[in-house]
């Protein structure tokens, strides 16, 4: 159960369970998506400043404090928000909220907390330039979309190195206020109490001046560059050092979170590339052997509703044009002939156990609904499950129609010196 309510104009949502663990969080609408290319990276910049120090604690007495109370602490910047969540016993979740809130509405962003902040993100930087997976997702942000749809949350070495104090404090100040907040709390809490212990910890008037809604992205045309139109069949190629596979990814507009047939689109996806049942993984990992990972999945690029279809697979260089080819077959017949039953029925199980398994904990269910209601100001678990239980074989092969009728743009990362 869901209760949902104001305090200072901030949406306050209580989610209750039988767990002995609770979550609190707080997210706000102020990710890498609204900055500015000299400020790239500033939204997780000023994340990793967050647990630093406020007026009345420094960093060693918050670790400790977070410590005693068995607290598991953490936050995430995505392209649309950043989220400063803690889990921990449910008996302490006041002084939680306490701990919390002091960061969120007192934290001091100290010049010398900043600079070794600087260090730490440089080495995440560098950490992330070297997986090359994220090095090629960073390719294809960059290269297929505006920047301020598909650009690096981290930023680049040039603009970490040159971000500073008064930097983080404006752009959180323009971004932060109460209708672009929502504070989560998941567990077994009176929502009586968790008024009390976010109105004893809350200024009456926020810090923060903007007091408007984050601006919105249209879907139509605009967050995709001109590379998606190449007459090539293959729109990218990055060739990367140290690699022994061909890694590809195709992209294609996919349905939004706003779309009435989004759950849709959900099911088509774990049809497609969900598990080894699926039409992908049974053909191209099982029937033929060409790769050990395949699968696909619509993803939110921006709040709240720009979104791609992926599918992703690792193969050996000289079968890249082989798997591109199948993975074409496979999808120009389900636009003829459709998703069979037994495919569907998998698919629409395995969504529904996904979203199950995923919201079993107090951290997940809370993270689950913190997306739906940050972005879209409603939707619970019961509702979603619903909603996917109502979709049915005719509308997804209906469906499947349009979407895949789209041109696919395919994207190849493959060794130094080789050749597809």
């Amino acid at each position: 159960m869901t209760e949902t309510f104001e305090i200072n104009g901030v949406t306050v949502a209580n989610i209750k369970n039988k767990s002995n663990i609770a979550l609190f969080g707080i997210a706000v609408l102020a990710g890498s998506n609204y900055e500015t290319p000299d400020i790239a990276g500033i939204a997780h910049f000023a994340e990793h400043c967050y647990f630093k120090q406020t007026k009345s604690r420094n960093a060693k007495q918050i670790n400790e404090e977070f410590a005693k109370l068995g607290v598991n602490y953490n936050a995430w910047t995505d392209n649309t928000e950043i989220f400063y969540h803690s889990t921990c016993p449910k008996e302490n979740t006041s002084k939680v909220i306490a701990l919390m809130m002091d960061l969120f509405f007192n934290s001091t962003y100290p010049e010398d907390e900043i600079e070794k902040e600087r260090g730490v993100i440089i080495e995440e930087k560098k950490m992330s330039e070297d997986d090359h997976r994220s090095f090629f997702g960073t390719q294809i942000g960059d290269k297929f979309f505006q920047w301020n749809i598909g650009h690096e949350t981290l930023g680049t070495f040039e603009t970490i190195n040159s971000i500073n104090r008064n930097q983080i404090i404006n752009y959180l100040n323009s971004k932060i206020s109460p209708p672009n907040m929502v504070f989560i709390c998941c567990g077994d809490i009176d929502s009586a109490d968790l008024k009390k212990y976010i109105q004893d910890n809350m200024p009456i008037e926020h810090i923060y001046t903007n007091t408007k809604r984050t601006g919105t992205n249209d879907m139509a045309g605009g967050c995709w560059t001109d590379l998606i139109n190449k007459p090539e069949k293959i729109k990218l190629v990055v060739e990367r050092e140290g690699i022994t596979q061909a890694t590809i990814h195709m992209l294609m507009p996919y349905v939004s979170g706003l779309n009435p047939f989004y759950y849709h689109s959900n099911v088509i996806a774990e049809a497609l590339g969900g598990g080894l049942y699926s039409l992908l993984g049974s053909r191209i990992r099982q029937e033929m052997g060409l790769c050990y990972v395949i699968g696909a999945y619509g993803h939110c690029m921006s709040y709240p509703d720009i979104r791609t279809f992926n599918i992703y697979s690792s193969v050996a260089t000289e079968n890249v044009m082989k798997y591109i080819e199948e993975v074409e077959k496979i999808i120009d017949n389900v636009i003829k002939n459709g998703i069979d039953k037994d495919i569907f029925d998998c698919a629409k199980t395995d969504h529904l156990s996904s979203i199950l398994r995923s919201t079993e904990t107090s951290a997940g269910l809370g993270c689950f609904m913190m997306n739906r209601l940050l972005k879209y100001k409603k939707g619970n678990v019961e509702d979603t499950l619903a909603k996917i239980r109502a979709v049915k074989l005719e509308e997804c092969n209906e469906l499947v129609k349009t979407l895949f009728s789209q041109p696919m743009s395919w994207t190849v990362m493959i060794p130094q010196g080789t050749k597809i």
